[in-house]
């Protein structure tokens, strides 16, 4: 007499690698939604460093567009575009491109003194503790810049200042 599997065995076995793969898939598609927003908080970092040096040079931070791009001369750089001063000199090769279609660019912001800045993003994990400080899966704390209206939940500023809720500078 052969032995063989049921049907009942082969439709558990399979019940069993179906739940196992719907866990697997969405433990991966969270771990790539962090991993992409450690990335974001890495660019701002780099952009910040950027501007930082620009300020050493100039004594002030480069102008911010209405629509949140930094400004030299009266022209906006583009994300994705060189930041350079007037004479040539390069504060960042490439400044960095929002990877997410559908979000928001990132944005930039500077006081009216121009002595501080603000760069905002949206973070596509929206349980990260810079976005949901009370643990609930809604973002806080949201920041208007450029345009967008409460469209950001991350913000990285100069240390020498602090944000209002909504983003502008106390």
């Amino acid at each position: 007499m052969k032995k063989a599997f049921t049907l009942v065995e082969l439709l558990i076995v399979i019940a069993i690698m179906a739940i196992l793969t719907t866990i697997t898939v969405a433990q991966f598609r969270t771990a790539k939604r962090k991993a992409n927003d450690v990335a974001r908080k890495g660019d701002l970092n780099a952009v910040a460093k950027a501007l930082q040096m620009y300020y050493t040079d100039y004594g002030e931070m480069p102008a911010a567009s209405v629509d949140g791009k930094i400004e030299i001369d009266g022209s906006s750089i583009e994300w994705g575009d060189e930041f350079a001063d007037a004479s040539g000199y390069i504060y960042m090769k490439q400044l960095p491109v929002e990877n997410l279609v559908g979000a928001p660019s990132y944005c930039y912001k500077t006081d009216a003194n121009r002595k501080a800045y603000a760069l905002f993003a949206m973070l596509e994990n929206g349980v990260d503790s810079q976005c949901d400080r009370n643990k609930d899966g809604v973002a806080d704390q949201t920041y208007s810049c450029g345009g967008n209206t409460a469209a950001y939940c991350f913000a990285y500023h100069s240390p020498n200042i602090d944000l209002n809720e909504d983003g502008s500078f106390k």
